[in-house]
């Protein structure tokens, strides 16, 4: 029964670990640029049960969850009509200056950060600074009639990509870093950006609760299963007295 309880435990940590995720994409469910978190799960050791059998029966030992997976690709646009919003036509990335990191985002709900008071640079809402194609920041113009010149942004954003975007790290709400299975960024020719456009978040309210049915219903089962092996386990002492 101990391989029952074991079983069972790393059933509640790895579906824990699945409701923390689809919590995490509830939350962001009104996130610009949003992209779904997913979690798969992957079967622990298995051992040999010794049995008088010529099938060689295996006994697994649970189960864990794997690295979160973002479901990387284009959500749903919609307009707004400022000349600051900006949005992704395919798979890329815009780049942001986070301290010493670049990191990755398709949020392209930006603003308009002043250096010295006088030329305005592209950031995002958080006040990190937007890159260009060249890796420097990107100055913010006005036409005579005192609009943003939104055509000159444009030409100077740049559009990253990567060998495998599903592997990105979150580091918050709608930014990513690289990991060594996503591959390093590199300018995505095939993608476009539009302007005066944003895109929603990725997530589905109705498939997350469904998700998040169905991880409830699992976490449930493995705390079942741990308590009738341990109720098993005090039976057996009960004997042995």
């Amino acid at each position: 029964m101990k391989m029952a309880f074991y079983a069972g435990a790393t059933g509640l940590v790895a579906h824990q670990h699945a409701l923390n995720t689809i919590g995490n994409n509830i939350a962001n469910v009104n996130t610009n640029g949003y992209q779904k978190q997913n979690v798969s799960f992957e079967h622990l050791l298995y051992s040999e049960m010794y049995a008088n059998s010529e099938q060689n029966p295996l006994n697994g030992s649970g189960v864990k969850a794997t690295d979160i997976g973002v479901q990387a690709g284009a959500n749903p646009l919609k307009s707004t009509d400022y000349p600051l919003d900006f949005a992704i036509v395919g798979d890329g990335f815009f780049a942001v200056q986070n301290g010493n990191q670049i990191q990755y985002t398709r949020d392209g709900a930006f603003a308009v950060s002043l250096e010295g008071g006088e030329q305005g640079y592209l950031s995002t809402q958080a006040g990190l600074p937007v890159l260009g194609v060249n890796g420097q920041r990107i100055p913010v113009n006005k036409k005579a009639d005192g609009s943003y010149d939104d055509q000159a942004i444009l030409s100077s954003l740049a559009i990253y990509n990567f060998d495998y975007s599903g592997a990105l790290n979150p580091v918050s709400g709608n930014a990513y870093l690289p990991t060594e299975k996503s591959g390093a960024a590199e300018i995505d020719h095939n993608s476009k950006v539009i302007s005066r456009c944003l895109e929603v978040s990725g997530t589905s309210i109705v498939d997350e609760m469904s998700n998040m049915i169905a991880a409830q219903r699992a976490y449930q089962l493995s705390a079942r299963v741990v308590q009738v092996a341990d109720e098993v386990e005090q039976t057996v002492n009960n004997l042995r007295k």
